[in-house]
């Protein structure tokens, strides 16, 4: 349900920030996949290449706009908590403050996503002057816990909107936050039978201004499409040098995992600050996104663990308990022998 206000911010992320220095360029596609307990975002990487393209000529005509990014991303965090904050008890659940929190999240989105994905894109010159200053701002802003307080306001809302009309917990999950704001302006829900069916798995495909809704029958097709389950091996962006051998461990929420050894390898869409206990006993990381200023890129760095990034599918293609091998010398994934 997440994936729906990320999903669209992520479409509008590339226009103008509020101090204006970013021109207006937006994500032609955008598609979010979301499932029980988890949602991921996808970007086509013809679009990731044109945005991290873009902004690198932006900083390399005018090396000043890394520190404003920088600023931006700062200030925006700061808001966006306060927002947050305000959100504590159910009085305070109103549209109003649902369109607030949307606003600063839309807010902090441009500068936080420029940061963490230009430096792909930077000469190595400027990649290595900023890469501690872009560092420094990421981790202050993973502390603030950003992502998963918004998550956690949101599944409030639909909390109360379950028992209001008595559906079932998990299924309001899948309600988008435009659905969500229907039903406190007009007391209108999708139908029962409606989110069942988005429950068991559902995409987001936004195109420009438009978007459309993948569930039931469509989304199996749409999964067989995207995802290759054959393969044996596939290759990602290398986080951290290195390689290991080990059984894969897949975790969406590390709050949940039943089983975790150590030097099991942890595979998930992307690492958080509330990973850190696994990431210290996982013999290595592969992700589904990220790239040089990742969470999981930089604790990777800091442990000297081998870590392969932006694999788009390991999630899907690796199986809990599968034997793997990360070479994360080369970027590249194998699975050794099936679980």
């Amino acid at each position: 349900m997440l994936g729906g206000l990320i999903g669209n911010s992520l479409r509008v992320s590339l226009r103008s920030t509020a101090r204006g220095f970013l021109p207006p360029l937006a994500l032609k596609t955008n598609l979010v996949i979301c499932e029980k307990g988890v949602s991921s975002n996808c970007v086509a990487k013809g679009d990731l290449d044109d945005f991290g393209h873009y902004v690198a000529n932006l900083i390399i005509k005018d090396n000043k706009l890394a520190d404003r990014l920088v600023k931006d991303s700062l200030v925006s965090a700061d808001k966006l908590f306060e927002t947050i904050t305000l959100l504590k008890n159910k009085d305070n659940f109103t549209g109003n403050n649902l369109l607030e929190l949307k606003k600063r999240f839309y807010e902090h989105i441009p500068p936080h996503f420029s940061i963490k994905k230009v430096i792909d894109y930077l000469p190595v010159g400027l990649q290595k002057r900023f890469s501690s200053m872009f560092t420094e701002v990421r981790i202050k802003t993973e502390e603030l816990d950003i992502f998963n307080r918004v998550d956690s306001i949101l599944k409030k809302y639909t909390n109360l909107i379950a028992k209001k009309v008595g559906y079932p917990l998990d299924l309001t999950e899948f309600l988008t936050v435009d659905e969500i704001l229907t039903f406190i302006e007009k007391n209108m829900l999708p139908s029962k039978k409606e989110l069942i069916e988005r429950s068991h798995g559902m995409a987001i495909f936004y195109k420009g201004d438009r978007f459309s809704l993948i569930f039931g029958k469509e989304y199996v097709q749409f999964q067989r499409i995207l995802v290759d389950t054959d393969k044996t091996e596939f290759k990602g962006t290398v986080g951290y040098h290195g390689i290991a051998k080990g059984k894969a461990r897949i975790v969406f929420d590390p709050k949940k995992i039943k089983e975790f050894n150590k030097g099991d390898i942890l595979i998930t869409g992307m690492t958080r600050p509330e990973f850190l206990p696994l990431m210290e006993k996982a013999s290595a990381f592969v992700t589904d996104a990220g790239g040089m200023l990742s969470h999981a890129a930089i604790v990777a760095r800091e442990l000297k663990k081998p870590c392969v990034l932006a694999t788009e599918n390991a999630t899907k293609i690796i199986k809990d308990g599968d034997e793997i091998e990360v070479d994360a010398n080369m970027g590249i994934v194998r699975i050794l022998k099936k679980n």
